[in-house]
């Protein structure tokens, strides 16, 4: 059985594992390809929704009328909706404005657990939204990632 769904794969409409989706930075040359590790690690245990692309062009206009990129979008909003769980994992020295929508799309959905780097630029406003919501945070992706296979 399929484990990992990568945009713009078709997502699975039910499953017995729980599903995961993998939110956060993806800025590129900026943040790691953290979304490599969670799914080596969590493969076994869970089904991955992970929207980093593997054909990604960034001349393509990031507006409704460009299909490719409406897919892309499309495709996170649905895998969004689907998942169990949302890993929301905030990477130091990126700005990650699409993750912080999606973080405040989905604050209040009991879904979400939270890695936000200490040199993120809006730290402060994480950890408040987060203590607001009774959302869980972890100081390190490994520490959520621990969490996430007890």
């Amino acid at each position: 059985m399929k484990k990992i769904f990568r945009a713009p794969e078709e997502t699975p409409l039910q499953s017995d594992l729980k599903t995961i989706f993998l939110a956060g930075s993806i800025e590129m040359d900026t943040a790691i390809n953290w979304q490599k590790r969670c799914e080596e690690m969590l493969q076994d245990h869970y089904i991955i929704f992970n929207p980093r692309r593997e054909q990604w062009d960034s001349s393509w206009s990031q507006t409704i009328e460009n299909k490719n990129f409406k897919e892309q979008v499309d495709w996170e909003l649905n895998a969004l909706e689907k998942a169990d769980l949302i890993i929301m994992y905030f990477a130091g020295n990126t700005k990650s404005p699409i993750s912080l929508l999606e973080f405040g799309l989905y604050a209040q959905s009991n879904k979400m657990k939270v890695v936000v780097e200490e040199n993120f630029w809006r730290k402060g406003n994480v950890d408040i939204v987060c203590d607001r919501y009774s959302i869980e945070q972890f100081k390190t992706l490994e520490e959520l990632i621990e969490n996430l296979l007890k």
